[in-house]
């Protein structure tokens, strides 16, 4: 009995873990869609976030949807299963399960003016513009310019300086 009670005990922290990590990588895509030059021509439209392979980021980022928008643009969550047949997209999440189709993403969104934002580090070497990654147990993020660029967004200097700028 004890050793069943112990199973589930650890079981809830690591499901409590990984809700807190998807908690912080939610505002950390808020802040990053806030510091991101956006095309001026989508200033009315609602700002699209894609999250690929990854409910618990989904779950928190609508609940950021639901009380705070990006600038004057209402935040709009949707959820895929792949990266193929993702519709019009202002950011797309590939969350580190679905890590292995990176290229087919990059590939794919190619002449799209969106963020790509990888769960699992070092994917800027593949194309992601952010990859999240963690360092002395702490979530960071390495952040590619080019590839952001690439893409036609700007990215600003204090975004660049709180990353690990890569290329």
């Amino acid at each position: 009995m004890k050793r069943v009670l112990l199973i589930i005990m650890l079981m809830l922290g690591v499901l409590s873990a990984r809700a807190q990590i998807a908690q912080f990588q939610a505002l950390y895509i808020y802040n990053f869609a806030k510091n991101i030059g956006w095309p001026p021509e989508d200033a009315s439209k609602d700002l699209v976030i894609t999250v690929i392979g990854d409910n618990g980021l989904a779950t928190e980022l609508n609940k950021l949807a639901a009380t705070k928008a990006i600038g004057s643009r209402k935040v709009v969550v949707r959820e895929s299963a792949t990266s193929n047949g993702i519709q019009k997209s202002d950011i797309v999440c590939l969350g580190e399960s679905k890590s292995s189709q990176i290229a087919a993403l990059v590939s794919a969104q190619e002449g799209n003016k969106n963020l790509i934002v990888s769960c699992k580090s070092g994917q800027c070497a593949q194309g992601a513009g952010i990859s999240f990654r963690t360092e002395s147990g702490k979530l960071k993020f390495e952040i590619s310019n080019r590839n952001i660029s690439k893409r036609g967004l700007q990215v600003s200097q204090k975004l660049l300086q709180l990353g690990t700028e890569v290329d």
